[in-house]
């Protein structure tokens, strides 16, 4: 099947609309992946100019109706964080940008052979096993360092804020499940391959 015969089996307006969503998308992760970029280096270069956010445990003025207010977090902006905790929080700034930009390529080759017809294409596979270990490696590595940053910030950070910052971190499991379900979809689409050439030429 070549890949005009391929695109027509996909109507012309679900193509269109395919590409503009890909496209409207593809803006926003690169500018997302820029910024992860330029954030990462300024932030070795100039510390104070952007923030860390760490725990903390600081229990807020209520009225009567309210049993009880805590802020949990802090955002700090200073210059007397040690290099090692600097280098950490921005390593988390370009993992995250190289994640989002490993996304972006292996969707979009995927999105690119869907459209023409071709989704058992030999580069199907490895583009969805880019976006996939991106997804899940990247995204646990970005939240492990900038965690790991925002521990030793608030150890670093606790005396000179009045003791209420707690050395910890969250961690949202939610793009690592995903990442490995797209694992899971890689073989999948081996096995739509094997049927592919399995049955090439009997139609």
């Amino acid at each position: 099947m070549d890949a005009t015969a391929g695109s027509k089996l996909i109507p012309r307006w679900d193509r269109n609309a395919a590409l503009l969503v890909y496209i409207a998308t593809f803006m926003f992760g690169a500018w997302w992946a820029g910024n992860g970029f330029i954030v990462g280096l300024f932030r070795l270069l100039a510390p104070a100019r952007y923030p860390v956010t760490v725990l903390a445990d600081i229990p807020v003025d209520h009225g009567p109706d309210v049993a009880s207010a805590v802020a949990e977090s802090v955002t700090v902006h200073t210059n007397a964080l040690s290099p090692g905790t600097v280098w950490m929080l921005a390593s988390a700034d370009f993992v995250q940008a190289l994640t989002i930009s490993a996304v972006l390529v292996g969707s979009g080759l995927v999105l690119e052979r869907i459209l023409r017809g071709k989704p058992f294409h030999r580069v199907v596979r490895p583009a969805i096993l880019l976006a996939a270990c991106g997804l899940a490696f990247g995204s646990l590595l970005t939240q492990g360092l900038r965690g790991l940053g925002q521990m030793a910030a608030a150890s670093e950070l606790n005396d000179t804020i009045n003791g209420v910052l707690v050395p910890g971190f969250t961690f949202d499991i939610v793009p690592v499940v995903a990442g490995f379900g797209l694992l899971g979809l890689t073989y999948v689409i081996a096995a739509g391959m094997r049927l592919q050439r399995e049955t090439e030429g009997l139609v």
